[in-house]
């Protein structure tokens, strides 16, 4: 009865010490998921996912969360029990302000990845432990496992085994995926597509979407190759049409 009564009451106080909350962000205007935001309480700060999606803990009472991205206006939202469940939070643009004319910052690709980098630079130069960390010469106290007159490190060679499954590596994926993105958007753009195509509004964000290139192939084309690029797929497309009407 004693055990019962103590493990009630270790359970009651981990309940009452904090509970978590999920969400995702995502650009107010385009509903494109964010990842890469920041995202933190008093208890916790994390990175949103590829998706836009994050899990935080929270103080179970007063609580406040805090989204920032760059190019965005910092996000503030005071948690209480309505609105501390599944939240999807919607971030607004940076504006520039020159006198009494509002102008919306267009993203520099180049500029946003340099600052990301420099921000995020621990984890962009994360990598696993070279053969060199871990091991030592045999005496010199930086591990065990003495081996053939030198001493395996074991902290980095666990290290070298599990820095795929790392928080780390798993974060500068999605900085890298990122980037990527990035780069594909301001070369594939909807101005440039929709200048060669002649496509508006739904029929343009499907073609692009469906013609989407890849990185690789992206960074191998010159500026005049990407628009020989939607021209083909362009015409593909219509001939594509052509048959499925026949």
């Amino acid at each position: 009865m004693r055990s019962l009564l103590i493990l009630f009451l270790m359970c009651t106080c981990l309940c009452s010490y904090g509970q978590g909350i999920s969400g995702m962000v995502s650009d107010k205007k385009t509903g494109q998921p964010l990842a890469g935001t920041w995202v933190a309480t008093s208890k916790a700060n994390v990175i949103t996912g590829i998706q836009g999606e994050f899990s935080i803990a929270t103080e179970k009472n007063n609580d406040t969360l805090r989204v920032k991205m760059q190019g965005y206006k910092l996000f503030v939202l005071p948690l209480n029990s309505a609105n501390n469940k599944n939240i999807r939070i919607g971030l607004d643009a940076a504006v520039i302000e020159l006198g009494e004319v509002h102008v919306t910052g267009k993203r520099d690709r180049i500029k946003d990845s340099l600052n990301n980098r420099k921000m995020f630079a621990k984890e962009f130069n994360s990598s696993p432990p070279k053969l060199k960390d871990m091991i030592a010469v045999s005496g010199s106290n930086a591990g065990l496992l003495p081996v053939a007159g030198i001493t395996i490190v074991p902290s980095q060679f666990i290290r070298a085994l599990t820095y795929k499954h790392s928080r780390e590596y798993k974060f500068k994926k999605v900085l890298i995926r990122d980037e990527e993105r990035r780069y594909i958007d301001s070369r594939f753009s909807e101005s440039l597509v929709g200048t060669v195509t002649n496509l508006k509004g739904d029929s343009l964000l499907d073609f692009m979407d469906k013609y989407r290139p890849g990185i690789e192939l992206l960074k191998k084309m010159s500026d005049y190759d990407i628009r020989v690029y939607i021209k083909t797929s362009q015409q593909k497309l219509m001939g594509d049409s052509l048959v499925k009407t026949k």
